[in-house]
């Protein structure tokens, strides 16, 4: 399955619910203002890097909001091809708002 996040998780407590519900074979994109869990200030990213699950940040909203060099290299930027193919891969989707 593959999981989207949109908001901040200083805004909301989507993302540690997310994270709670994925299992194997999941991925997680984190998008628009989620992309801010990826900073490598935020003290939440160890459990968001070691969830196990793959995370990838959609690199338009990384770059919008200026973040490109201070987000963790560990997470993996992705293009909207990625996020297409990210679409197709996984045949259920479910938006964490």
């Amino acid at each position: 399955m593959l999981h989207t996040v949109t908001r901040s998780p200083f805004q909301s407590h989507s993302l540690t619910q997310c994270l709670a519900y994925v299992s194997a074979g999941d991925e997680i994109l984190l998008l628009e203002d989620a992309v801010v869990a990826g900073l490598v200030k935020n003290k939440d990213l160890a459990a968001i890097k070691n969830s196990g699950i793959k995370i990838y940040l959609l690199e338009a909203d990384v770059i919008a909001r200026g973040l490109q060099d201070k987000c963790d290299k560990d997470l993996n930027l992705i293009d909207y091809k990625g996020f297409v193919a990210l679409t197709v891969k996984h045949d259920k989707h479910m938006k964490w708002a």
